[in-house]
């Protein structure tokens, strides 16, 4: 008969005809003697998140000013008076050549794009996201960055958009906890903005949810509650910028929590 799997417990645990009460937590394929033990052992798990490698030999991108000298669509001088003008407004170059007219939004789209090596649309219909993936809750597209717009079953590939930078940290984070490759376009600014506001999951029987929490210790409570509640619980993680995306799946749904992340985490993040 085998122990709780927290080893500073050791609790025994009952016989299979044992009241439901007394049967304990299935958590991550192990058996946990009740909800304290599944906390502290979401807290372990979540202390040190798995952060998505990047991929090793990658060149840098080319920058923004030289695309467009390329594309011939400004001159050497215009380039050099809007990079003199950004230092004073803060703007990203590409909103700094716009607020100057000096370039129209498409060709900046397109450099930008070809900067990120993934495609571009210069329009785009926002109701192509008012029925997204039911797995997919608008909290965790809106922490993303990434909104979905067409779903492949068969090659498990997510067409998004999104804008620059391409957001390859929640790219990578996506495909671990769902299993999903995405296929980015880039979009305007403001077209993302409108999208993020229409986008909808659809409605279905394993429905996901999701919560922002702040913390480790908020999140591994939060975990507890949801395990002690379903009685078995899977837990996955991954790294996503601002933020530490858990997945749960229990027997019959599935959720995510958002885990708003420390400065000092964010910059162990950047080290790894």
């Amino acid at each position: 008969m085998p122990r709780c799997a927290d080893v500073g417990c050791g609790r025994w645990r009952p016989e299979l005809l044992a009241p439901r009460w007394a049967s304990g937590i299935r958590f991550n394929g192990r058996w946990y003697c009740g909800r304290e033990c599944v906390e502290q052992a979401a807290r372990e798990g979540l202390d040190t998140p798995a952060i998505p490698a990047a991929p090793a030999g990658q060149l840098p991108p080319m920058k923004l000013g030289v695309l467009l000298r390329h594309l011939g669509v400004i001159t050497e001088e215009k380039l050099s008076a809007a990079l003199e003008s950004q230092r004073e407004t803060g703007l990203r170059l590409g909103k700094e050549l716009q607020r100057l007219k000096l370039v129209a939004p498409e060709p900046i789209l397109r450099a930008l794009a070809a900067q990120g090596s993934v495609s571009y649309m210069a329009s785009f219909d926002v109701e192509r996201v008012t029925h997204g993936p039911a797995w997919l809750p608008a909290e965790t597209v809106r922490a993303l960055g990434l909104v979905p717009f067409e779903v492949d079953e068969a090659q498990r590939k997510i067409r998004v958009i999104c804008t620059a930078p391409v957001p390859r940290t929640a790219m990578r984070a996506l495909l671990k906890l769902t299993g999903y490759t995405a296929e980015a376009y880039l979009v305007d600014d403001e077209v993302l903005v409108h999208a993020l506001r229409a986008y909808r999951p659809m409605q279905a029987a394993r429905r996901g949810d999701s919560v922002t929490v702040a913390g480790v210790a908020a999140a591994a409570a939060r975990v507890a509650d949801t395990a002690f509640a379903d009685r078995a619980l899977t837990m996955r993680s991954a790294s996503c910028d601002r933020y530490t995306w858990v997945r749960l799946e229990g027997p019959t749904h599935i959720s995510d929590l958002l885990v708003s992340r420390s400065q000092e985490m964010l910059n162990a993040g950047r080290s790894v």
